[in-house]
């Protein structure tokens, strides 16, 4: 009879540490799956991120070259401007 009890509390010993164990696994498979979700959410979110970065360098360098240009032209128009009126001086003389 002591033989039959100490099977059975050693059968339920082994099926409680089971039962712990498969918890504790599916509470860590839980929490693995959440962790996994939230590296893919800002893998993501960093890519996005380096999309619009690129975008905005490439406006950014076009808004350079604009203003750029638009300075050139204005000091070229300026330049124009000021020989002619020197060179209509020259004429009144």
């Amino acid at each position: 009879m002591l033989n039959e009890i100490l099977e059975l509390a050693d059968y339920e010993i082994k099926r409680t540490a089971e039962e712990s164990v498969k918890a504790i696994s599916i509470e860590l498979g839980g929490e693995l799956a959440y962790e996994k979700t939230r590296a893919d959410t800002y893998e993501n979110m960093a890519k996005n991120l380096s999309v619009e970065n690129e975008c905005l360098k490439h406006e950014l360098t076009k808004k350079r070259v604009k203003t750029f240009l638009y300075g050139f032209l204005t000091s070229s128009i300026t330049i124009l401007a000021v020989n002619g009126i020197i060179k209509m001086g020259a004429n009144w003389q």
